[in-house]
Parts: C-alpha cells; structure tokens; sequence
C-alpha cells in the first residue's frame, strides 16, 4: 500500500515572508471527516467556489470536504458575481472580502446556495446578516494555514465556538487536524458565556519611536469615521503608513478640499490613533491576494513607490473592464518641471498610473512587456478631472484617459 503523501501550504504573507507549513495527509483526511459529519451535504450537492485550491482553506472546502461526501466540485474559480452558475442545489465557499462585494452591489443569487462558508478573515456582522437573508444557511469558519478548523458561527449574533475535537488552554490549542501536539495561536480571544470573539493579532504590534502600537487598534479608529470605508495600516522606515478607503462622502472632500483637509478632518473626526498616522495613500480597495486576504506587500510597494497618487473620486471594476475617475492634484511632485508656467501631466507618469491600476484592478502581478498603439492627443493640466478607461482581453490590456468625448491619451499594454 502505498503511503499518502503530505501536503505543503504556504501562508499569505500579507505581514512579512510566507511561511511553508507541512501537514499530514492524515490530518487534512480527518479534518475532512469530522467536516463532512458537521455539515452532512448530500451527494447531490455542488460545490462552487472563489478559493484556491491550492490552499488550506480551499484544500479544506473545496477538496477533502467533497471528496469524503462524494459530492461534486465546480473546478472553475468563480472571480467575478457574473462567473456564477445556476446551480439547484450548492455550497458557496468564499471570503469575505468577496462577500463584502458582493453585499455593496445587493447582488442576488439566482439559486439559494445551501450553504455560504466563509473563512481567511473576519465577517463583518452587516454582511453576515445580508447573506442570512441571500442564502438558507451561512457559516463562518475561524482557524490558520497550521492549525486548519478552530471554531465557528452560524448567526451574526452569535459569538465562535469550538468544533468538538479541538480544545483550548490558555493560549494554546490541540486538535487531530495537524501534527504537533499543541500550537499558539496568535489571536488574542475575549470570552463570554455563550463562545468567544477574536480582538486582534498578537503579531500586530509595531513599535515606532520607542512606543508599542496596535495597528489593529489604529484601523478601527479610522473605520469609525463617517469618510471611511476600510483601511490597512503598517509600519515603514519607522513611521505610521494608513492606506484608506474612502466612501462617497470622503470622495467627494477629497475632491473639493484636497488630502490635507482631508486628512485633518479624519484626524479630528476620530478617537485619537488615527493622529499617529505620518504617510496615507488613498485607495479605491485594498489589494487582495489569491486567499482574499490584504496584501500587506502590494501595500509596501504602493507606499514605496515615488510618484504621487491621483484622487479618485469614482471608480467601477468588472471583469474584464474598470473605469477611475482621476484628478492629478498641483501638488504632485511630479509636475515640477512639467513645464514652468504651464504644468502638464508628463506621458511616463501617464504610463505608470495606468500600469499600477492594471495591477490592482484586475487583480495581475505582471510586468509590461510591451506597450503598443501609444498616442497622446492632447495634454491634461493639474486639477483636471479626467477618466482612466481600461479594458481587458487575454493578452492584453487597452487604456484610454478622457474627458466626455474627448481622448488625451490611449494605447495598449501586452501581458
């Protein structure tokens, strides 16, 4: 007989260098049992997911699970709501950043899925409520890449609570779903009568100028102000970094009163450790990685970057096209020299905007190998309004700036 060989995860990443994870074939096996007990899916049932397979929780979900049910899997990855099929009877397994999407645009499932499971960060109650209504039933798995399931919940009222065969003792868990006698967890939980709520990350804190901060505790200062939609923050070369993502109303300050007044209004519009914050970039959404987990990386590299980012005042991403409402503000530091007395927007930096919303619209980690077909038609002037048209096919992406019917640039980037 033949021995099962192990699996090999990696983790996201999204905090510093992924982690490689070994587990045994075993353990991933009677994950997958006790699972296909909890839940009991017939065989008729279908699985349909955004999850890669190649990772734990799609490994979980969207492999051992069925497999040990005998039930079927939809092995195309849904990426956008227009990829859903009309399944009769199935089980939605997703993020919930996806899930957060699809709740902005009162998507409606054709079908009611069976089951939403949803897993790799937490659910927001607001959008566990909306899919308590979307679907008959929805579950919210918390565990990691090493320890595979911990707990879950099945209402938005309701606190964790452990799967049967895992137990917790003071900070440390055991479980048959891996291989080590016990691991740490890296959460710090608050428990109640009734289960458990995670607060936060342990490996969280940074320390900037001598002082402890709790990035965690910076982001829910800033998710309480009434301009913002989410944020992520994270230390560089010492000080504070906010990336944010505003809602209409923080769109359209943005827009009349610029990022200085913007920034002071969130700073005094929040508790206090939001003031902390030194460098900010404002984003249409944090960038996700294949988990739909943040990409605390992307972030680096956007924050990294030298050029100054355009205000985007509206925006609409599918799948294959997006479109960014766009003002290059007088202060960017690159139309210094562009030309003096007449600033204009410089055709390099025309070139490096697009490639960058390239990136996080569609979701790509590419390098242009080429860009064809480029023209400049006219010039655009600092403070001007203009629109970033993309459009993607297999091998390439096209792109235009306008402005009603007027065109100032276009051309095609080849991936």
């Amino acid at each position: 007989m033949t021995e099962n060989k192990p699996f090999i995860f990696y983790t996201s990443g999204s905090t510093g260098e992924p982690k490689v994870v070994k587990k045994s074939y075993e353990c991933v096996f009677r994950e997958g049992q006790d699972l296909a007990q909890f839940f009991n899916f017939s065989k008729d049932t279908v699985f349909v997911s955004t999850v890669n397979p190649d990772y734990m929780y799609g490994t979980t979900f969207t492999v051992m699970l069925p497999e040990v049910l005998g039930c079927f899997v939809d092995t195309e990855r849904v990426m956008y709501p227009e990829d859903m099929k009309d399944y009769e009877k199935y089980v939605f397994v997703s993020t919930p950043s996806f899930l957060e999407k699809l709740a902005k645009y009162k998507f409606n499932f054709k079908n009611k899925p069976l089951m939403i499971i949803s897993a790799g960060a937490p659910l927001k109650n607001d959008i566990f409520e909306y899919f308590e209504e979307m679907s008959i039933k929805i579950t919210e798995i918390y565990g990691s890449t090493e320890a595979g399931v911990i707990a879950y919940r099945q209402s938005a009222k309701d606190n964790l609570r452990f799967f049967e065969n895992v137990y917790y003792n003071d900070g440390k868990i055991c479980s048959p779903y891996f291989d080590e006698n016990e691991l740490e967890l890296s959460d710090e939980l608050e428990f109640f009568e009734n289960g458990f709520r995670v607060k936060g990350r342990n490996d969280r804190i940074v320390k900037i100028q001598e002082k402890r901060i709790s990035l965690a505790e910076v982001e829910n200062d800033l998710n309480s102000s009434d301009l913002i939609e989410k944020s992520y923050c994270l230390k560089l070369d010492d000080k504070l970094c906010a990336a944010v993502v505003l809602n209409e109303k923080g769109r359209q300050i943005l827009e009349k009163n610029g990022k200085l007044e913007l920034v002071k209004t969130i700073k005094s519009d929040t508790a206090g450790a939001a003031a902390r914050c030194k460098k900010w970039r404002f984003l249409f959404d944090l960038p996700l990685n294949e988990r739909g987990k943040i990409d605390g990386q992307r972030i680096s590299e956007i924050f990294n970057t030298n050029v100054t980012y355009p205000y985007i005042t509206d925006f609409g991403v599918s799948t294959n096209c997006a479109y960014f409402d766009l003002i290059f503000s007088k202060s960017s530091n690159f139309f210094e020299g562009h030309f003096t007395g007449m600033p204009i927007l410089p055709g390099v930096v025309q070139l490096f905007i697009v490639k960058e919303f390239i990136k996080d619209a569609f979701n790509l980690d590419f390098v242009p190998q080429k860009v064809k077909k480029v023209k400049f038609s006219s010039i655009i002037k600092p403070d001007e309004k203009v629109r970033l048209n993309l459009i993607k096919t297999e091998k390439t992406v096209e792109y235009k700036f306008t402005k009603g019917e007027a065109v100032f640039s276009s051309g095609t980037f080849v991936l």
